[in-house]
């Protein structure tokens, strides 16, 4: 008997999309490719060089639970170097992408009726997370008159005691939106936890994308290698957490 939960998941369409293309492209047929969220250039030279040299040296087993230290080490520097935060390597938990690390965050912090707050509208796949961690999603609107921007009185409106988290994105899937430094500086004021998804960080053309980490500690930030580097197909991901979860998520990752 398939679970309620398997039966309920809605498809991510995008995905659908993509893969039926793929069949059309393998008829002959010529595709235009605008359904998936990653850039149109290939992967770059010097990750390709890595790869190689990774598995000439045999480096192909386990890692630690968290991820390899060397690179959590340099995703820390990363993190100083761009938003000027300091974070410890042993808050950085690597993920094969960021989907997994969504869930993992999301199944840390929910019990059953707990509510997640989102953008409406928002990336498709979080009603997925949020129910498959047993949790209630509530759908904040916001507005192309304001940019796409949360109008922060909204989001407080929403918050109840059985809030665990308020999951922004930015810039946005799939408004393409970037959250401003005074709309960040806003929702980090809020008590829940704040579950920052900026996986396209880097994709920035007017401005420049703030972290969540400069304005508050008491959040999750999910990011990755995807989008950025064009290593969607490679997945590798990462996310950061407060301190006192890492022992929980990192028993979920083993």
């Amino acid at each position: 008997m398939i679970s309620e939960k398997a039966q309920n998941i809605k498809p991510f369409i995008v995905m659908e999309v993509l893969e039926r293309a793929s069949e059309l492209e393998k008829e002959g047929k010529n595709i235009i490719h605008l359904e998936v969220g990653e850039p149109d250039f290939d992967v770059p030279s010097c990750v390709l060089k890595a790869s190689e040299e990774a598995l000439e040296q045999g480096r192909t087993h386990y890692t630690h639970s968290l991820g390899d230290p060397e690179l959590r080490l340099e995703i820390c520097k990363s993190y100083l170097h761009g938003y000027g935060v300091h974070i410890l390597p042993e808050q950085v938990i690597v993920t094969s992408g960021t989907s997994p690390a969504i869930l993992m965050v999301l199944l840390a912090l929910c019990n059953p009726g707990d509510e997640i707050i989102v953008s409406d509208p928002g990336y498709a796949c979080y009603p997925n997370f949020i129910a498959l961690a047993g949790a209630k999603i509530i759908k904040v609107p916001v507005f192309e008159e304001d940019g796409f921007q949360f109008r922060p009185e909204n989001i407080c409106s929403a918050i109840n005691s059985r809030t665990k988290a308020i999951l922004i994105n930015s810039p946005m899937n799939p408004t393409g939106n970037l959250l401003s430094p005074e709309t960040l500086q806003a929702i980090s004021r809020f008590s829940p936890y704040i579950i920052s998804d900026e996986i396209y960080h880097g994709l920035v053309y007017e401005t420049n994308a703030h972290s969540i980490l400069e304005y508050t500690g008491n959040a999750f930030v999910l990011n990755g290698f995807s989008k950025l580097y064009a290593m969607t197909g490679l997945r590798l991901g990462y996310v950061i957490v407060p301190e006192e979860f890492v022992r929980p998520i990192q028993k979920l990752q083993q």
